[in-house]
């Protein structure tokens, strides 16, 4: 079972559980489900239960991932298809099978969402994450961005930092500070992920705040084209992980 502190409020999730993290009272405007590692080393012999939950394609590609990066898969994509199956069944009123809802990467390597034919819903917008913790995957609302980051809180050397960093960050965020560490990692890589970038794009071009994050460079010029809007930031602590979500709208 895994611990969760959300907002000051511990949560227990239950492994193999299909549950979201968000609560029905007063959630924020996405959805936010969770894999543990073990659940995902337990899925990697890819028993009946788990095979169920992927299509033929899907499936045929985890089997031809090597043992570590399909843990990896295993853990975001099972964390992915439950936000999924729940943002669809309470926005929807859709009751989608988990292997109905197909994912893939395209050539960039960003996940996508391919529906069945006739499907009555829209494809929202997703994001997954893993680290040696498990994976994670948040689902925005409707028109509604959403990028999602997972990390260990390990202090990283202060030049690793500096490759995301401004100057200014890197004060606040040194070796003897782990955690701070880890808000400023995740907090800059879900944020390059709802704007569609990776951290090929200059990190230092992305500036997280107490609760909204800001843009300079080609950032910038991305969410310029997304008309602008307000780009908000959460954190949650996962065991010995720092999760960030960020999304767009108030």
């Amino acid at each position: 079972m895994l611990s969760m502190r959300k907002r000051g409020v511990k949560v227990e999730w239950n492994e193999y559980n299909d549950t979201s993290m968000t609560a029905h009272k007063g959630r924020p405007p996405y959805r936010l489900a969770y894999c543990t590692r073990q659940e995902a080393e337990r899925a990697e012999a890819l028993p009946p239960e788990i095979r169920a939950r992927f299509s033929a394609e899907e499936l045929s590609q985890l089997k031809s991932l090597p043992p570590r990066r399909l843990r990896d898969r295993l853990a975001g994509r099972l964390a992915a298809k439950r936000a999924l199956a729940e943002h669809f069944a309470e926005e929807e009123g859709w009751i989608a099978e988990p292997r109905e809802l197909e994912i893939f990467n395209d050539d960039a390597g960003r996940p996508f969402l391919r529906l069945p034919p006739g499907a009555m819903a829209a494809a929202p917008s997703f994001s997954i994450t893993h680290c040696a913790e498990g994976g994670a995957a948040a689902v925005g609302g409707a028109g509604r961005r959403v990028g999602v980051d997972l990390e260990t809180v390990v202090a990283r050397p202060a030049e690793v930092i500096a490759f995301v960093s401004a100057p200014i960050e890197n004060r606040s965020a040194g070796p003897d500070s782990p955690e701070a560490q880890a808000r400023l990692w995740t907090a800059k890589e879900a944020a390059l992920k709802l704007l569609g970038l990776g951290l090929g794009a200059d990190a230092r071009a992305v500036r997280p705040e107490a609760e909204d994050v800001t843009f300079t460079g080609l950032p910038a010029e991305i969410w310029r084209e997304l008309g602008s809007p307000r780009v908000r930031l959460a954190y949650e602590q996962v065991q010995g992980a720092m999760l960030a979500v960020v999304f767009t709208g108030d």
